[in-house]
């Protein structure tokens, strides 16, 4: 399935960049690199088959402090090739649509070669593009969704957790910023993107500004290893994740401005003991039999200029975890972002945000270098966009205290980060 997927993929997106107009290509007011494909993208779209493409890079460079100063910078990069189709279009299935969406990652972290000592691993990461699989291609999305009138809906296939549950932009270098913060701190069990799992979501919209939702999710630590990307199979799978998140988008919150809130609770049912244990104890001989967690995320639009989403905007996520399976107990950040700072750069974003990473004390008891309580992070950036299809990122951050150990120096990085959407 992979081979042929992967070719169907790659010969559909070449045969139609392929048909790409000089003019329209590379064009700044365009919404994408490759244009509208002389017309057929658009004709594409219209029957409802929709396809996109970019390419995230993160470079990194260790300025001063950490584990190891001397390095070199590093890059990692995520590929992404994926397509939508209206089922109702094509087949005549009202409200329905598929997702197919394959990524892959390259690179190297200055996190791993330089900021951490590897005895008191980084909690975060300077590079949100790095890890989860560093060779080959990952199925990250593969899942059937129907609408129904009533409001209900259901997704059921292949998919990372957090572009389900605990959603959150991504206008940031570091991992402690970007997407779902769930899976930062508990990620032994909670696997973003571009990892992928079995699972189904039924989500219902009580009303234009409120839905609920609930999904179940195989949990298989195969499925994070290198290698083992297209791995359909559920042969070492350990129990299940249980979600369930109630989601508030008021149009008029504060100062009448749009924003959205999000509560969710987390419970896995893994009890292998290789999988699940007890952090106070060496791992893997304490095993337990479920563990949880919980999120409080926000984006709060504060001023507007009267046009769009142009203005100063708010963002938090508060997170908690289980004290007997979760190295990391709780977990907060907040920061703020101002999107078309100038009116010649309407889409342009500066931003600045501040995460405190809780270091469980049960666990801090068996690793006595984890002199610190908490590892905090902090990113000062500004996300250029020349046309909306290009972004190039230029960013600061400062670790304090990485790995909760101050047994390594405060760490400066500078950075550099770019997408391209084709």
């Amino acid at each position: 399935m992979k081979k042929t997927a992967l070719s169907m993929l790659a010969v559909t997106v070449a045969t139609l960049m392929s048909q790409v107009h000089a003019e329209k290509a590379f064009d700044l007011n365009g919404q994408t690199l490759t244009g509208d494909w002389n017309g057929t993208r658009t004709e594409l779209a219209d029957k409802g088959i929709k396809f996109d493409a970019n390419i995230a890079t993160d470079g990194s460079y260790l300025a001063d402090g950490g584990y190891d100063p001397k390095g070199s910078p590093t890059f990692a990069m995520q590929a992404l090739v994926g397509t939508t189709l209206d089922m109702g279009k094509l087949v005549g299935w009202s409200g329905t649509t598929f997702r197919m969406a394959v990524t892959a990652r390259q690179g190297e972290s200055t996190t791993l070669r330089g900021i951490q000592d590897p005895a008191a691993p980084q909690f975060a990461n300077s590079q949100a593009n790095y890890g989860r699989g560093n060779t080959g291609t990952r199925l990250s999305e593969f899942y059937i969704d129907k609408h129904f009138d009533s409001g209900l809906g259901i997704r059921v296939g292949r998919m990372g957790l957090g572009t389900e549950f605990n959603v959150m932009a991504c206008d940031f270098q570091g991992n402690a910023f970007c997407a779902a913060q769930m899976g930062k701190w508990q990620g032994k069990l909670w696997y973003n993107t571009p990892v992928s799992q079995w699972g189904a979501r039924v989500k219902y919209q009580l009303n234009p500004e409120l839905f609920g939702q609930v999904g179940v999710f195989e949990y298989n630590p195969d499925n994070a290893l290198e290698g083992k990307g297209w791995n359909l199979g559920t042969k070492n799978a350990d129990g299940v994740n249980v979600l369930s998140e109630i989601v508030w988008s008021p149009e008029k919150a504060f100062n009448n401005l749009p924003g959205s809130y999000r509560f969710g609770v987390l419970y896995n049912t893994a009890d292998d003991p290789k999988n699940q244990y007890d952090v106070a104890y060496k791992a893997g001989t304490v095993g337990e039999d479920r563990s949880y967690g919980g999120w409080i995320t926000f984006e709060q639009q504060l001023t507007s200029t009267g046009t769009g989403r142009r203005g100063l905007h708010s963002f938090g996520n508060f997170t908690f975890h289980d004290r007997t399976t979760t190295q990391v107990d709780n977990s907060q950040q907040l920061g703020l972002k101002y999107i078309g700072l100038f009116d010649s750069h309407p889409n342009d974003i500066i931003g600045f945000a501040v995460n405190r990473v809780h270091v469980n004390n049960r666990y801090r008891d068996i690793k006595p270098l984890l002199n610190e309580n908490a590892e905090y992070n902090m990113e000062l950036n500004y996300s250029y966009y020349p046309a909306k299809w290009f972004m190039l990122r230029p960013l600061l951050q400062y670790v304090i205290h990485p790995g909760a150990t101050n047994k390594v120096d405060n760490a400066l990085v500078i950075g550099l980060g770019s997408k391209i959407i084709f």
